[in-house]
């Protein structure tokens, strides 16, 4: 231990120095008794300083610390402390990014379920693309299977038919051709054929030199639009109206007009009569006015308006005639017309039930500075009278009844 002496050299104690024992006392040897300077030496010191702790409680080269609990620090004032600093940042050292933390387990999760989205989406586009592919090879397969079965059956259909007659090949040739038609009436009115020459009989009027023109009544489809009946008088009708259609056959009235028609081109031309006709098939769109107007530009000895007529009554029956009740040969008109009826009454045996004139029929109208006529042969309503219309011996004398009264009137 130190004695009393040595706390004088030296003064007063001083406080340790974490550990470290105080080296001045050791270096000040000139204040040093001559003892003690020659007690220490350099093999010493390096002793003393090997022994020395890394930590515990600071000593001393020449005595032990003291036990004496040091004197409580006097109380301060609270000072404004700075906040800490890093050690790299206080030192001016660039401060290094620590490694990121490791996700824990929810992380994880979140992190795979955008990669276990797009799996799944993967997987149901893979899905939907094989069921696709699956039904169109089903499809494909379907399609072929009926195709072969069809081509199979049509091929056997063809060897069938190879191995039929030329009679029955005629036959399903005039079946398809009937068909075709068929069809084609369906879609648009087929024209009606231009019968072949008939084998008249003879005798008759010679009717050359005149000048006859016939319009067949109505047309397969009306046009509704609306006309001017004629110069002299207001109004209007449809251009061309919807003829009536037999109560038994169903046969429509432009047919039966047509055909009559055309036998009496036929039959006047045979007897040297030159003949217009307004219509030579029923897939026309020609209207009242025109009609009365082709009439006028040939300048007929006769115009001939050819219809049927149709009542509520199925018992009406017989033929009727109308004539215009204006124009160049107004008086003279219903003399002719009642002529002409008892003519067609003699040669048909079809009552005549009388002349009429009027103004309001637009084909006549129009055609008032001829001679015209419009002829009602028959009532449709009546089952009797459908069939003498349609009725190829009656069409016949109906031709020969206009023959003998075109031969009656002047020549223009």
């Amino acid at each position: 231990m130190n004695s009393a002496d040595d706390k004088l050299n030296h003064g007063p104690e001083k406080a340790p120095q974490n550990g470290i024992p105080d080296l001045s006392d050791l270096m000040n040897k000139g204040n040093m008794a001559p003892e003690q300077t020659e007690a220490l030496d350099l093999s010493s010191l390096m002793s003393e300083i090997r022994r020395v702790p890394s930590q515990g409680a600071p000593t001393s080269l020449n005595h032990t610390p003291s036990k004496e609990p040091a004197p409580a620090a006097p109380a301060r004032a609270p000072e404004h402390v700075e906040p800490r600093r890093p050690a790299a940042m206080a030192s001016g050292r660039p401060v290094q990014n620590r490694p990121a933390q490791r996700p824990n387990n929810n992380t994880r999760r979140r992190l795979k379920d955008p990669k276990l989205e797009a799996r799944r989406r993967l997987v149901s586009i893979i899905l939907a693309t094989t069921i696709v592919l699956v039904l169109a090879a089903i499809g494909t397969g379907i399609f072929f299977a009926i195709s072969h079965f069809t081509s199979k059956s049509k091929d056997t259909s063809n060897a069938s038919n190879t191995t039929t007659t030329a009679t029955s090949a005629s036959q399903t040739s005039s079946v398809t051709q009937e068909t075709e038609s068929t069809t084609t009436e369906e879609t648009t009115p087929a024209p009606t054929p231009t019968p072949a020459a008939t084998p008249f009989p003879a005798g008759g009027p010679a009717l050359t030199g005149y000048t006859v023109v016939i319009d067949p009544g109505h047309q397969a489809q009306a046009n509704k639009e609306p006309e001017v009946m004629s110069s002299s008088m207001g109004g209007s009708k449809d251009r061309s109206a919807q003829g009536f259609i037999g109560t038994v056959t169903g046969k429509d009235e432009s047919e039966i007009n047509l055909e009559t028609a055309l036998l009496m081109k036929e039959y006047l031309e045979s007897l040297g009569c030159e003949v217009f006709l307004t219509r030579e098939t029923n897939d026309v769109d020609i209207s009242n006015k025109e009609r009365a107007e082709f009439a006028v530009e040939h300048d007929p000895d006769l115009f001939i308006r050819l219809y049927c007529n149709a009542a509520n009554d199925s018992k009406a029956s017989g033929c009727e005639v109308i004539v215009p009740s204006s124009g160049k040969y107004a008086q003279q008109l219903p003399a002719w017309g009642e002529k002409l009826g008892k003519t067609i009454e003699t040669k048909t045996g079809s009552a005549f039930v009388g002349c009429k004139a009027s103004g309001n029929y637009t084909g006549l109208n129009w055609a008032s500075s001829v001679p015209s006529f419009m002829i009602r042969m028959g009532y449709l309503t009546n089952s009797d009278d459908e069939a003498k219309l349609q009725d190829a011996d009656q069409q016949f004398k109906m031709c020969q009844a206009i023959a003998d009264f075109v031969s009656t009137m002047e020549k223009h």
